[in-house]
């Protein structure tokens, strides 16, 4: 089997990051590559290997960035239980905010 393009790799550590994101195994993973680009074990596992490293920056938040994403990500969850007339999950997302905020012990 010919080298992978950058493209194709890029492409192909991103789905493994998914996979990870998903919680699957790495059994689960080099069945996965396997299966659909006919990669052997030890090349499944680089691909493990460079989406761990993308999971790991992606992980490298500092508390407030962490704090922003969190308050944002509940505006969202908000504005949509909202729209769908789910009012208790709304206020438990507003509750949540003023856990994270100091305000609600």
């Amino acid at each position: 089997m010919a080298k992978a393009t950058n493209a194709e790799s890029e492409f192909r550590t991103n789905t493994v990051y998914g996979l990870l994101v998903d919680g699957k195994s790495r059994g689960d993973i080099v069945q996965f590559c396997a299966e659909n680009w006919q990669l052997k074990d030890r090349q499944a596992d680089t691909y493990i290997q460079k989406a761990r490293v993308l999971i790991e920056r992606d992980c490298e938040l500092s508390r407030p960035q962490f704090l922003a994403e969190a308050l944002a990500g509940l505006r969202s969850i908000r504005a949509q239980a909202e729209r769908r007339g789910q009012m208790q999950v709304a206020i438990n997302a507003i509750r949540l905010q003023a856990e994270l905020i100091g305000l609600s012990s």
